[in-house]
């Protein structure tokens, strides 16, 4: 997988303190970092024996390198993000990657459209508490019936909080390793997946 970062991440840290607002930032300046769970992610996702193509959807897609693992694997994905910057360069990695056919979403999770997939996958993207109830808006709004969605995590504290929101609202929840393996001890991981499907 050949992945293209941004030409300067202090271009991204500018590009959101100018977009500064009260209370909150539009522009998300780290999106454009290879952070460690995106290729751990990528990796589950390669190695999981998917039994048929799913329309993908990444959320908070940065540069697509989970997105581009479901390519891989046969899968139809959508990126997308808040950045519009993050969701044309992750289309443009995916087209470095040899897949042109893919498409692009921009949109806030206080407001996610009506489009709906059968995968949605994501990477890091359960680090601030606040984003955790509009997250699961996002699901239950995007996620088919039957769908799934997988979310690797670098073994963050606030990932088992939404776990157990999401719990409370009636989604079930499993934890996967990086090698797509059952995690019986998601507390103590360094990563791990969390399947999250509808009751």
């Amino acid at each position: 997988m050949t992945i293209r970062l941004p030409a300067s991440q202090d271009e991204l840290l500018e590009e959101a303190i100018c977009s500064e607002q009260p209370a909150q930032l539009i522009k998300d300046p780290y999106w454009g970092t290879l952070w460690e769970a995106a290729p751990k992610t990528a990796g589950a996702i390669l190695r999981d024996a998917w039994k048929r193509k799913l329309n993908t959807l990444e959320l908070g897609c940065g540069l697509g390198v989970p997105g581009i693992a479901a390519l891989i694997k046969g899968h139809d994905v959508t990126f997308s993000d808040r950045s519009t910057a993050a969701v044309d360069l992750s289309i443009a990695n995916a087209r470095l990657n040899g897949f042109d056919e893919a498409r692009g979403l921009v949109f806030d999770w206080n407001n996610p459209p009506a489009d709906q997939f059968e995968l949605i996958v994501a990477s890091d993207i359960l680090y601030d508490l606040e984003s955790h109830e509009p997250l699961l808006m996002t699901l239950q709004t995007m996620l088919t019936a039957t769908g799934v969605a997988w979310i690797g995590d670098p073994g963050r504290a606030n990932s088992l909080c939404f776990a157990e929101l999401a719990r409370q609202n009636d989604w079930y929840i499993d934890t996967l390793d990086e090698f797509a393996q059952s995690n019986p001890q998601p507390v103590h991981a360094k990563f791990r997946i969390l399947v999250i499907k509808r009751h």
